[in-house]
């Protein structure tokens, strides 16, 4: 399996809302984050990721550590950091590139306990997608648990 390093963020913006991404033709959610590009530090991959994802300028407020996933069909294991950030400034348009506009991705903003009880309750057939789902629901819950404590 090919490794891939990358980098995800849970976003909340000025009420506290967090962004997840539906990917809508495989009907599971995510959040902002992706790959890390040659000579991209965690934090310059995230910031760039939520900007194409999300629409936004992130500041990173807290570190979630790291998630690793076998994605058998892609032949990839995931080794992705975690991030918590707030948006900066105003929420723009994402640019997603043509990958992500032929799967139907869309930003959607809830607020954190929402957004994890609605993808626990989301069923994914697909196991690769599960996993990814999976993978981004453990951040949301690490995310929960990084705010109780510095509130």
């Amino acid at each position: 399996m090919k490794i891939k390093n990358a980098a995800r963020m849970v976003l909340l913006d000025d009420v506290e809302k967090v962004a997840i991404i539906n990917v809508g033709k495989s009907e599971y959610y995510k959040i902002p984050g992706g790959g890390v590009e040659e000579g991209e530090s965690l934090v310059e991959a995230v910031e760039r990721e939520v900007r194409e994802e999300a629409g936004c300028t992130a500041e990173v407020i807290g570190r979630l550590g790291r998630v690793e996933t076998d994605i058998f069909g892609w032949g990839l294991h995931d080794v992705s950091e975690g991030f918590v950030g707030k948006v900066v400034g105003e929420k723009g348009i994402p640019k997603y590139d043509d990958y992500e506009r032929e799967r139907g991705f869309s930003v959607e903003w809830h607020d954190l306990d929402e957004a994890i009880r609605m993808i626990e309750k989301n069923e994914v057939d697909d196991r690769d997608k599960k996993v990814l789902q999976a993978r981004d629901l453990e951040f949301l819950k690490r995310a929960r648990r990084h705010l109780e404590k510095i509130r």
